[in-house]
């Protein structure tokens, strides 16, 4: 397509009117000494004003990811303790376990789970004693991240002033590193050995007792409480199978060896079940933003890289 006004002869005076503006209103320059000036102008502008801006903006934002997880009794806007949550477990691969996990904030206060045994069609019934909590550690390792990040962007309030540009790269690096670590806590759970799982407080969590042929581990992934039950069946010392212990996992699979006292046991079946948590989602979607904007002012700063140079504004 040809530029507008392609082919027409050329008013007089045409083309000696203001000159072109750049980003921050002010006219273009031409020659190098007064860019130089320009850049330097719009580079104190961005150090002293943009940068503000942007960290009052990521407070807003981390304020409201941090109300996530606090999560306030229904009808007060104070953080407080934090309401239960009923969570309905499912698959759409097995119904041979159904349950409902109840959430208060970062922890499990209860736990109601039927499973099916495929062998003999028994149902097993199993309940968190009306006394115990499990902590999911991966909420609250995210939150105190969340929390990391709040208090560096506090402490560079309005009035502080920063001097160059290295000490914005600083801040942001530092900030996104606890971002980037209470994302991580949500959507990498922890690879655990079948000893480490068996040896975990959470199977002492239930009453009647697990059956000692049940392994039962709970955890985060992405948005999602995820639940899964390991059926054992222990190995003759006569068996002919090559005993060779399975490594750490989030998932084992059926046919994972291990040792435990002096048993050798095998993973005959697993079943996994989960529910979606909305406001970890919406933590998720706050995580990415708040990276973003700090992605997007380490750039504005870099492109100034040539005129700060380190030094103080």
């Amino acid at each position: 397509m040809c530029a507008s006004g392609a082919g027409r002869p050329i008013r007089a005076g045409e083309g000696r009117g203001k000159r072109p503006k750049s980003s921050s209103g002010r006219a273009a320059v031409d020659t190098e000494p007064e860019r130089r000036a320009l850049a330097e102008e719009e580079f104190r502008w961005l150090l002293h004003d943009e940068v503000h801006a942007v960290l009052r903006q990521l407070q807003d934002i981390l304020k409201e990811a941090s109300l996530r997880f606090t999560l306030p009794c229904s009808g007060t806007g104070t953080e407080g303790p934090a309401k239960q949550e009923n969570f309905i477990l499912g698959s759409c691969s097995t119904d041979q376990v159904k349950g409902v996990l109840t959430l208060q904030g970062d922890a499990l206060s209860q736990a109601d789970v039927n499973l099916k045994i495929p062998r003999n069609n028994q149902l097993l019934h199993f309940a968190f004693r009306e006394d115990k909590q499990w902590k999911l550690q991966q909420i609250q390792d995210a939150r105190n991240h969340v929390s990391q990040a709040i208090y560096l962007l506090a402490n560079r309030d309005e009035s502080y002033q920063f001097r160059t540009g290295a000490e914005v790269l600083k801040l942001m690096d530092a900030v996104m590193l606890q971002l980037t670590r209470a994302r991580n806590r949500l959507t990498t759970p922890a690879t655990l050995t079948l000893p480490e799982i068996a040896a975990s407080g959470l199977t002492r969590m239930f009453a009647p007792a697990l059956p000692s042929d049940l392994l039962v581990n709970v955890y985060i992934n992405l948005n999602k409480l995820c639940l899964t039950v390991y059926q054992l069946h222990a190995l003759q010392p006569n068996s002919t199978k090559n005993f060779r212990p399975a490594g750490g996992a989030v998932l084992h699979s059926p046919g994972a060896m291990f040792e435990w006292g002096s048993q050798r046991l095998e993973v005959s079946h697993v079943h996994k079940v989960e529910c979606v948590i909305p406001w970890l989602n919406d933590a998720l979607v706050f995580f990415t933003v708040s990276l973003q904007l700090c992605q997007q002012l380490k750039d504005k700063i870099s492109v100034f890289s040539s005129y700060w140079s380190y030094r103080p504004f």
